[in-house]
């Protein structure tokens, strides 16, 4: 069966941008270079994005999943291997609601 539910335009490009920023934001935290107010904002963004691409994507797949959302991309370049293209594109299209929907964006 095939997921094609899209969400609206505006939180897609939300979503989008929150995963392209997901390493600078990994990299503040490691090297410490953000006030403790903005750390624990980071974490907590961090830690809903990668748990929402884990639950779909499954663990060890979520950083991959989410630098390719981020980054534009697409099946041919992808890290994940082993699924067919319309899976692929799929499972992308749900980690990217699942990620709204983490984020509180959408219900």
């Amino acid at each position: 069966m095939r997921y094609r539910k899209s969400i609206e335009d505006t939180v897609d490009m939300t979503v989008v941008a929150l995963c392209a920023d997901f390493g600078r934001r990994s990299l503040a935290i490691r090297e410490k270079r953000v006030t403790h107010r903005t750390e624990m904002e980071y974490r907590y963004l961090n830690f809903k994005i990668l748990s929402a691409a884990e639950e779909i994507m499954g663990e060890g797949l979520g950083e991959n999943i989410i630098e390719e959302i981020g980054y534009g991309v697409g099946y041919a370049h992808s890290y994940v291997t082993d699924i067919s293209e319309s899976t692929y594109k799929d499972r992308k299209l749900m980690v990217k609601e699942n990620i709204a929907k983490k984020l509180h964006l959408i219900d």
